[in-house]
């Protein structure tokens, strides 16, 4: 018989379970065996052979934050200064050119990266949406995502991007077939996709957008999907001339078009969603259709601002995503919570989010979005032992008279220690097992031959 692996931490000073009242424990500790949480409290510690102890050292700890949308491939492109002051559409057409040679080792270089920069700022789980597949050695590109997070030990959806029509923004280099993509999604999820609580890697089916991608790819990939029972998601109502060429070119906006073809339900969760119709929004709710908010990203390419509030009134889930590494442009996890919070209370008041609302979206709203609400999101007995302990202040939040609010309020910090299904993959504000130093090197050089190749 197995022996089974047991984690106490102790000595949390404040530990945000996220469960149905909100509790905030202070003074507590947690017990985990097996990567699941079998109890949490305060006061006396609890009786237990063999475990693996940790000092929390009076921090905060909240349940893992989980990312519902990013581009990993594009940290290879962070500041690209011919592009950087554009909006969307022509910053997405001048982007494109920069990935005509990409290799599934540039993928595994990115990934590592991303995969480290949101460990570090309190995440345990990650989607990405990778949509880049050139015609010339692309056969097994997101193998490599796939093979790069389980090194890091994140968990991870490998959402398998894909476009079969060319457009001024996709050429046809940066196109596949239907039937070669849906092949590759039945290869992916026979290869990678596990199942139940405590899956650590996963796959979901993600056309890119309405301008790339046939009402037939997205009507098929939703079939599979189904037959597979696995999610869907793709962009969404991010800018007001998508709606409008939409408009022209399809004769409807996005989100009608896409729910024509079945995307709509409590499997298909959409990036952005910022500029939804009032009837869009009761119908994204009734439906139960999630959103991922990107409040930096839609600002750094001034977008616009997501509904939230309205959203999740209606009853449409609201998680967070970091999005792509060049529109962001960075993947700190933390800091979108902040940015979603202020993003919120700029458009509708002081009062309209608080801190704890902010962080319901990066747990509780990840792991709906995700499929996941039964074993993520929360740090509740019988849930995964996903959590980050970040310290009680630094510098930037020295003094908070509310250290729970201040995590949120005050300049976003990184953790000092990070647990994934129980085991400890960040100590002391370190990567276990990691070389960062050398992979940084590496990123760099990858990078500046992505950079040199660079041509209109």
């Amino acid at each position: 018989m197995a022996k089974t692996a047991r984690l106490l931490i102790r000595n949390i000073g404040h530990l945000v379970t996220m469960d149905a009242e909100r509790t905030v424990l202070r003074d507590a500790w947690l017990l985990a065996e097996d990567g699941v949480i079998r109890s949490v409290g305060t006061g006396p510690l609890p009786r237990v052979s063999g475990a693996e102890r940790v000092d929390a050292r009076g921090g905060i700890a909240t349940p893992g934050f989980i990312n519902t949308h990013h581009h990993m491939f594009q940290n290879l492109a962070r500041a690209f200064g011919p592009i950087s002051n554009l909006p969307l559409l022509p910053w997405l057409a001048g982007h494109v050119p920069l990935w005509r040679h990409f290799t599934p080792d540039d993928l595994w270089i990115a990934t590592q990266v991303a995969c480290a920069e949101l460990m570090l700022t309190g995440c345990t789980m990650t989607s990405d949406h990778h949509y880049l597949f050139p015609r010339d050695g692309s056969v097994a590109m997101l193998d490599a995502g796939f093979e790069a997070a389980a090194e890091m030990g994140i968990r991870y959806v490998g959402c398998r991007g894909s476009v079969n029509e060319p457009s001024d923004i996709m050429p046809e280099w940066s196109t596949q077939d239907l039937d070669v993509i849906l092949a590759d999604c039945q290869r992916l999820h026979d290869r990678f996709h596990q199942t139940g609580r405590g899956a650590m890697a996963q796959i979901a089916f993600a056309p890119c957008t309405v301008f790339g991608c046939s009402g037939e790819h997205y009507r098929e990939s939703a079939r599979l999907a189904r037959n597979l029972k696995v999610r869907l998601h793709t962009h969404c109502g991010e800018t007001v001339p998508e709606n409008r060429d939409s408009m022209e070119r399809l004769g409807s906006r996005p989100f009608t078009y896409m729910a024509r073809h079945g995307w709509e339900g409590d499997d298909v969760w959409l990036a952005h969603g910022i500029h939804f119709s009032d009837r869009e929004v009761a119908h994204l709710g009734r439906t139960r259709t999630g959103v991922a908010h990107c409040p930096c990203s839609n600002m750094r390419l001034g977008s616009g601002v997501c509904r939230v509030n309205d959203l999740r009134k209606a009853g449409s889930p609201v998680s967070l995503g970091v999005d792509g590494s060049a529109s962001n442009d960075s993947g700190h996890m933390l800091n979108e919570v902040r940015q979603a919070l202020l993003l919120t209370r700029v458009v509708h008041g002081a009062g309209a989010m608080t801190p704890m609302e902010a962080l319901e979206l990066a747990t509780l709203g990840g792991a709906r979005n995700l499929g996941r609400a039964a074993d993520l999101g929360s740090l509740e007995p019988g849930k995964c032992a996903d959590l980050a302990i970040f310290p009680i202040e630094d510098l930037f939040s020295s003094a908070a008279e509310n250290p729970v609010d201040g995590l949120v309020l005050c300049h976003a910090r990184t953790v000092d220690t990070l647990v994934v299904h129980g085991r400890v993959r960040v100590a002391e504000g370190r990567l276990i097992d990691i070389d960062l130093p050398q992979l940084l090197l590496q990123h760099g050089r990858a990078a500046r031959r992505i950079h040199k190749g660079y041509s209109r």
